[in-house]
């Protein structure tokens, strides 16, 4: 019997900047490009839940990415608070779900841990987190790993079901997993360094000089975002042939 083809959703969580959007398009389109190289086999459905689109249930797909977002998980806004409901059901139905920056934030904020904005200020470029613990999706294993990121928020406690992954001395939590069910990455695999670059020169005026000009540097920097995106389908795909033909 052919095994049915898996689907994820990409719950959208914000529109590029209008400078951006004409070449890179929207975070979901970023994601399925990444996957693409990986998983071809995989299909994919985008969500703009910031516009308050949905799946009509939470078994329109098999599992579902939660994108990064210039807003912050302890926002007043009405569309997060749908949001932030939406995945306390998606945690209740144990739905496949790999939360990333905002996302990743958002997964732990709303399942009982908690995100605040960073004493150390803000992260860019490309940064290297160690890995502490290599559960069976994790392959193949590496002691460590790369990847562009862009915050200033971070978890500063996981939730009490939660299990660290990996760290960095930026980021104490960069990697979590909640039972079998939730994946968080604080970095972006989906980021490349050109987006990353043009990212940094549109934030100049909010942060400091140094701290651009040092993430800029950090570009040259090989990272490892095709690893890491393996790892999210093998996490998706536990219990079904793990691999890049999945």
């Amino acid at each position: 019997m052919t095994k049915k083809p898996f689907k994820i959703g990409i719950l959208d969580c914000d529109t590029l900047h209008e400078d951006l959007r004409k070449e890179y398009v929207s975070y979901s389109h970023m994601f399925q490009t990444l996957f693409m190289q990986v998983a071809p086999s995989v299909s994919f459905i985008s969500y703009s839940v910031i516009e308050g689109v949905y799946p009509e249930s939470p078994d329109e797909c098999d599992g579902y990415i939660i994108t990064g977002s210039k807003s912050s998980v302890y926002d007043n806004d009405e569309w997060l608070g749908n949001l932030s409901n939406y995945v306390r059901s998606l945690a209740d139905h144990r739905k496949k779900m790999v939360g990333i920056c905002f996302g990743h934030q958002l997964l732990a904020h709303v399942l009982g841990g908690r995100t605040s904005k960073s004493d150390k200020g803000w992260g860019v470029g490309a940064m290297q987190s160690e890995v502490i613990a290599s559960p069976k999706w994790m392959q193949p294993s590496m002691a460590s790993y790369s990847l562009l990121v862009s915050h200033q928020d971070q978890v500063v406690q996981l939730p009490p079901n939660a299990s660290a992954i990996a760290m960095s001395s930026f980021c104490t939590h960069s990697a979590y997993q909640i039972e079998d069910y939730a994946l968080g990455f604080q970095g972006h695999p989906e980021f490349t360094k050109d987006y990353s670059r043009r990212l940094m020169d549109m934030r100049r005026d909010r942060i400091p000089h140094e701290i651009i000009e040092e993430g800029i540097n950090s570009l040259t920097e090989k990272t490892d975002h095709l690893m890491v995106a393996q790892w999210m389908i093998n996490f998706f795909c536990e219990g079904r042939l793990m691999g890049i033909n999945v």
